[in-house]
């Protein structure tokens, strides 16, 4: 058989997952023409092409032509075309898209993350050129870093700790693959070849995804995203039972999903009723309560339907998530651990999450009493702090500019003993955690080595502490920086698995300063655990 001419062509290869073999569980066969054999070198191959649909007007079109005497066929007409080829090779099914073929995928089919992995097992780890991550801060932010020449994958700004990894793109090491490559769940690559060329660069792809990651890159592994329907159906009748389970409820509670203005907020509610009752924080205890009054099932098709509203002064709601996005949960299944975050589980590998309690269990318990938490606001727990202790300074509200992202920040919340520099926050949810520690981090960061925060913040602190002169580095050494968390919880053991994370990356950061870094548990008055509601608006 003579060889075809050797084209540069764009290449997208998916894979099947791995036992799937029949055409209509990968493909929408309805929407694609009588299927095509090829003829190459190795194994089978089939192309799928979509069916033509009506060549019409683009949209934008009738916002120019309306009412206005324009020739015919001035902007042409438009149809999508679009094909996939699938190619049967080593027991395993890729799928290479063309076009708008991509619409034909069943993407519950298709390995997530293949053409990442491959790329990881390929690139030149000095040579990358973009990448998209997610964070797992306080708020997940998705992003991407580009880099105007090769740049290692640190210089790209990525956390290897807080960051999940889900797009990359730079130059490949391997010759089959072209100049660059890029993986995220497809592999794309772009190079000089012929149909029979594909079994060889297809079967190089499959031995590099099935590798294991190269050293530079196996912090990736240590926190992933679930993808797998059973998987994660199999996870959902997991945190049934726990929620069922006196001895287990503890690993799930409920929280909000993102940062909340606690200035302007008087509460929640599972109703968009004004009627219905508020309560201060959000509680288990009380979702029960609302699902018992409703005669609900406390089952996850029940949380995912069911509404939690924040409500202002006035109350109405200023936002609002479904339960199922303001529940954090840490499930054990056999040796592996899996968390759920703002609604999407994720599996946490084993010897990373051992390195995270390890490092943690170094951190020391602060020694001096704090007074017990019964308050409405953080703002009133520190003012009474200091007003009952005259060791105790009050340093809360008082903002310092600092410059940069993070505009003004909070010095501490309390200073004891003009060196205790005491950051106080009300147990929520792991994003107000994540908050306290990136906060304390920051402001005592400055502090060593700003010349002008220290100037300003030295105008604020009381006489008897005042810094004798500012534009002198301070020893970090004479000061403790204390997270105190009022909470019923084991600090730092049952801290929310990110929330550890942030925080050891945050002992890391002060501990290379020379700071001495603690914690305290604030005790939590029992009545203010109970339930409480806010008068309903008759």
């Amino acid at each position: 058989m003579a060889r075809g001419i050797a084209r540069k062509e764009k290449l997208s290869i998916y894979l099947a997952k791995s036992g799937i073999q029949a055409e209509n569980a990968l493909l929408r066969l309805e929407n694609t023409k009588a299927a095509v054999e090829l003829r190459v070198a190795r194994g089978r191959a089939t192309l799928y092409v979509k069916r033509e649909e009506p060549a019409k007007l683009p949209e934008w079109s009738y916002f120019l032509s309306d009412n206005q005497d324009l020739p015919d066929n001035l902007f042409g007409k438009r149809s999508s075309v679009g094909a996939v080829l699938m190619v049967r090779i080593q027991e395993r099914i890729f799928l290479l898209c063309f076009g708008t073929g991509y619409h034909l995928l069943k993407g519950e089919n298709i390995e997530r993350d293949f053409g990442l992995r491959v790329t990881l097992n390929s690139v030149d780890p000095d040579k990358l050129r973009s990448l998209d991550k997610t964070s797992f801060e306080s708020n997940p932010l998705n992003s991407r870093t580009q880099s105007t020449r090769d740049a290692d994958v640190y210089e790209l700004h990525v956390d290897s700790e807080m960051d999940l990894l889900y797009a990359l793109t730079g130059t490949s090491a391997i010759s089959c693959f072209g100049e660059t490559v890029t993986g995220r769940d497809a592999l794309t690559i772009t190079r000089e070849m012929t149909l029979d060329d594909l079994p060889d660069l297809l079967e190089q792809a499959l031995a590099r995804y099935e590798m294991q990651l190269p050293a530079r890159f196996d912090w990736v592994d240590n926190i992933h995203k679930v993808k797998n329907d059973e998987t994660i159906s199999i996870l959902e009748m997991m945190l049934e039972d726990y929620l069922a389970d006196p001895d287990l409820c503890a690993s799930v509670w409920i929280g909000e999903p993102e940062i909340i203005d606690w200035e302007g907020h008087a509460g929640y509610s599972f109703e968009k009723n004004r009627r219905a009752p508020r309560h201060p924080v959000l509680k288990m205890s009380d979702l029960k309560d609302y699902l018992l009054e409703q005669k609900l099932d406390l089952a996850v098709s029940t949380l995912k339907a069911i509404e939690v509203y924040a409500n202002d002064g006035d109350y109405h709601p200023i936002k609002s998530w479904s339960v199922y996005r303001c529940l954090y949960a840490e499930i054990t299944s056999g040796d592996q651990r899996y968390i759920l975050r703002n609604g999407i589980w994720y599996s946490v590998n084993q010897d990373f999450a051992k390195r995270i309690d390890k490092y943690l269990a170094s951190v020391r318990v602060y020694q001096h009493d704090l007074p017990t938490y019964c308050h409405d606001s953080e703002a009133e727990y520190n003012a009474q702090a200091a007003e009952n202790d005259r060791s105790i300074e009050l340093m809360d509200k008082k903002n310092i500019p600092i410059g940069g992202p993070y505009d003004k920040v909070e010095f501490c919340d309390l200073i004891k003993g003009g060196t205790d520099l005491i950051h106080v926050k009300y147990y929520r949810s792991s994003a107000t955690l994540s908050h306290l520690f990136a906060q304390g981090c920051v402001a005592s960061e400055a502090f060593v080595r700003d010349e002008e925060f220290r100037q300003r913040v030295n105008t604020h602190l009381p006489g008897t502490m005042r810094l004798a002169n500012p534009l002198q580095r301070p020893d970090p050494q004479t000061y403790r920086i204390v997270f105190a968390i009022a909470t019923d919880k084991e600090l730092p053991k049952e801290l929310p698995f990110f929330s550890k994370v942030t925080l050891k990356n945050s002992l890391r950061t002060l501990r290379a300063l020379d700071y001495q870094v603690e914690l305290a548990r604030i005790e939590v008055q029992d009545e203010f655990l109970r339930k409480k509601k806010f008068k309903a608006v008759r």
